[in-house]
C-alpha cells in the first residue's frame, strides 16, 4: 500500500486529511466552536443562523478532501497537484472573508498557508519530476 509513498506526497496527503476533519470536528466541538477556530468572532460564530451556510459550505470542502484521497490512492498524482493549485483560490476567498469579518493575523495566515500548498501544486510536488526531464 505505502510501496509509492514519497516525502512528496505529505502536502497531498496533509491537504487530504485536514479537509476531511469537518466531518468529525464539527459534531465532537460544535460548530460555533469549529467557526471560532476558523477565524471569525463570537459575534458571527454563536449565531445559530449562521450554522447551516458553515456546514453547507464545509460538506463541499470534506467533499475536496475525499477527492484527493481517492486520486491520491489510485496514484493519480497530476490530479492531486491540480487540486492543490486550486488552493489558490481557497486562500483567497478565506482571506477576504476573515480579514473583513474576523482576526486579521489570520487572514494573512491563511492566505499564505493557501499560496504555500497551491505553488507545491503547481510546480508538480506529488508528482515529481516528468521523464522528459529525467532524460535531461
Amino acid at each position: 500500500m505505502f510501496q509509492d509513498f514519497s516525502l512528496r506526497h505529505l502536502p497531498a496527503l496533509y491537504f487530504a486529511f485536514s479537509h476531511c476533519v469537518g466531518a468529525v470536528l464539527a459534531p465532537l466541538r460544535g460548530t460555533s466552536s469549529v467557526i471560532g477556530l476558523y477565524g471569525l468572532p463570537p459575534q458571527i460564530a454563536d449565531v445559530p443562523e449562521t450554522w447551516p451556510v458553515w456546514q453547507a459550505g464545509q460538506g463541499r470542502i470534506i467533499l475536496l478532501g475525499l477527492l484527493m484521497h481517492i486520486f491520491y490512492w489510485r496514484r493519480q498524482y497530476a490530479v492531486c497537484d491540480t487540486i492543490l493549485m486550486g488552493l489558490a483560490w481557497l486562500g483567497i476567498n478565506d482571506f477576504v472573508v476573515v480579514w473583513n469579518h474576523g482576526d486579521r493575523t489570520w487572514a494573512w495566515f491563511r492566505l499564505f498557508g493557501s499560496f504555500a500548498f497551491a505553488s507545491m501544486g503547481f510546480f508538480g510536488l506529488t508528482q515529481g519530476p516528468s521523464l522528459e526531464r529525467k532524460a535531461r
